[in-house]
């Protein structure tokens, strides 16, 4: 018996196989480290403002004036702004590496070029929203009330991106798998979207007609976002 095993033709390869290109992951691309790296070391510099202004920002969260009140102080609005491009960046992190915006043209580009487009269709949402507010009665305002319609969205974009990054640290932690994140995340955006329509629409209807409200909203909250959905679903 023995005999029957002394000869024979090894069929495997005696060379390591190759990681095919649909294999790469998010982290082995230099661009995601680079832009990960420059997020963390923005968030912890801004990180002292951020818990300063967070009583402001949850005052937004129940009632709608909370966004007039954050806005009467020239030192919050103006910290606020800033805090919203480095949570917004983290925001695109959140969004690239979970694919919360991955139209099916996203996967043809090359990995490093992947984090652009996420942030492009995101800040082009936020830029279309501008763009359709200098339509507005308040485009030449320059009062209170004008520059918190403004920039009421940046209140609870912070508030999102901060709970998305707390969500995806503890789920992570947990080893809990990518889907699962994904679907939470997107249950967390839905959810804030809401909220942001509701305390926006009863801001708008303090000065506006219930008529003129709703196409506001329309015009500026629901268009730029549908137009974003639509894009992802090409």
């Amino acid at each position: 018996m023995p005999e029957l095993f002394r000869g024979g033709t090894l069929e495997m390869s005696v060379t390591p196989l190759e990681r095919v290109p649909g294999d790469v992951l998010w982290g082995d691309c230099a661009v995601n480290r680079l832009s990960l790296m420059v997020a963390i070391v923005l968030f912890i510099l801004e990180l002292s403002d951020l818990f300063r202004l967070y009583p402001h920002l949850l005052r937004c969260i129940p009632r709608w004036k909370g966004n007039l009140e954050l806005e009467h102080s020239v030192s919050l609005a103006s910290t606020r702004n800033t805090l919203a491009y480095v949570t917004g960046l983290c925001l695109v992190l959140v969004a690239d590496r979970w694919g919360l915006v991955s139209p099916s043209f996203r996967t043809e580009l090359p990995p490093e070029w992947r984090l652009a487009l996420t942030g492009a269709l995101l800040a082009g949402t936020l830029l279309l929203r501008r763009l359709l507010f200098f339509a507005t009665k308040f485009r030449s305002a320059r009062s209170e009330f004008a520059s918190a319609f403004v920039h009421i969205v940046f209140n609870y974009l912070i508030l999102l991106a901060s709970l998305m990054l707390l969500t995806v640290v503890l789920l992570v932690a947990v080893r809990v798998n990518d889907l699962t994140v994904r679907n939470i995340l997107y249950a967390e955006a839905a959810v804030f979207w809401l909220l942001y329509l509701l305390r926006t629409g009863e801001f708008l209807r303090s000065r506006c007609s219930s008529l003129a409200t709703f196409l506001y909203l329309c015009a500026l909250e629901i268009l730029p976002v549908g137009i974003l959905i639509l894009v992802c679903t090409i």
